[in-house]
């Protein structure tokens, strides 16, 4: 009697779990019901908002999606802008934030480990040209930058910063906590990815980044960076990258001589190429937006009809199908200007779209959405 009673009772407990409801993430019913295959203007920066900013062309993202949010981190530099604070934006309350003020270039200085920081603390990087060297690591809740303020070097744009260069020893990997919001150091021996790009592998937990002369992997505990290929085929800068999910492989496009081909890496077999493409190919260009769509598991590719620097008329989306090796356009997602150096595209899992931050010297700082779902 008391066995039926205990089972009876664990039964009712049982379906009482059942019955709780989930936790789903906070979602806008705006990207949830978006119309598939177009382009739609989420958001755009008007005078009287809080937070304004002109989008940093040669600055990255990611997406944090612990927190539903898009994080943009990078500045022009050239002596000029100072930026060197993560700007977030909401989707759902459709806002922007900065994780702290930009810090006054009269904090720049060199620690005593020959580091360049900058802030009141002295426990920020300097404002740096990022290119696409920014991830996302959700498995450390972290955002990795990779890069350096390369554009910096006395002479080159500036001499703002002529007294501190002979001062610094090491441009480190840096690394933001998403929960403390501390920037660290990593103590390894740095490899950048400027003007070059670098793409978070989530089958195996690690980044993958590409560079002229190859790939490279920061992985183990304590990290460090490895050099996995003794060559690159893409031979230039103004590349992007994504890790593509579907086929476990790194995918590389663009070209600052303007390019169309593809570069695969396959970390698992290690098989590294240059991939034929027969057919139809979207117009050669540079510096694109690039992110990996899982629902159609093909690499969306936001490419300009123009020259390739940054004064097309029209910016195309494409989708790259690494499996058939195959481009087809979305013909309905046309943009009405041209992207110009972007690399602001981040898949955001929540709501199963892109988001895209456009603007630049002429145009408002804007958000884009788009739902991909089928191609022509």
């Amino acid at each position: 009697m008391i066995k039926s009673a205990v089972l009876v009772l664990a039964s009712l407990t049982a379906a009482a779990d059942d019955a709780k409801p989930i936790r789903q993430p906070r979602l806008n019913p705006e990207l949830v019901h978006l119309k598939p295959n177009v382009w739609w203007k989420l958001h755009e920066q008007q005078p009287g908002d809080e937070i304004r900013f002109r989008r940093q062309g040669h600055g990255d993202s990611c997406f944090d999606s612990q927190r539903g949010r898009l994080i943009l981190f990078g500045s022009d530099t050239h002596g000029r802008d100072w930026t060197n604070s993560p700007l977030v934006f909401d989707p759902i309350v459709k806002k922007w934030a900065r994780m702290y003020p930009d810090d006054d270039r009269s904090t720049y200085s060199v620690d005593r480990d020959g580091i360049p920081v900058a802030g009141k603390n002295r426990d920020h990087p300097w404002a740096m040209h990022t290119f696409g060297a920014v991830l996302y690591d959700p498995a450390r809740d972290e955002m990795i930058v990779a890069s350096f303020p390369g554009h910096m070097v006395p002479g080159r744009f500036t001499d703002s910063v002529r007294e501190l260069w002979p001062e610094i020893t090491t441009f480190p990997t840096w690394t933001f906590s998403l929960v403390s919001r501390k920037w660290r150091p990593l103590d390894c021996e740095p490899v950048h990815f400027f003007p070059y790009c670098a793409a978070y592998d989530s089958d195996r937990k690690v980044i993958l980044g590409h560079r002229t002369e190859g790939i490279y992997e920061l992985s183990d505990e304590p990290r460090e960076w490895k050099r996995l290929t003794q060559r690159a085929f893409l031979k230039g800068w103004n590349t992007n990258c994504v890790y593509d999910a579907k086929h476990k492989a790194l995918v590389i496009f663009g070209h600052n001589e303007n390019r169309n081909d593809v570069e695969t890496f396959f970390p698992a077999s290690g098989e590294h190429r240059l991939m034929l493409t027969p057919g139809k190919r979207p117009p050669k260009d540079q510096h694109n937006p690039m992110a990996f769509d899982p629902l159609v598991g093909k690499t969306v590719v936001v490419v300009d009809r123009g020259k390739g620097d940054g004064s097309g008329t029209t910016a195309e989306t494409w989708l790259y199908d690494l499996g058939d090796d195959s481009w087809s356009q979305l013909k309905t997602a046309t943009l009405p200007f041209g992207c110009g150096m972007n690399y602001n595209m981040e898949y955001d899992p929540n709501h199963e779209c892109l988001l895209l931050v456009s603007g630049g010297y002429r145009q408002q700082t804007a958000v884009w959405a788009l739902k991909v779902r089928d191609a022509e």
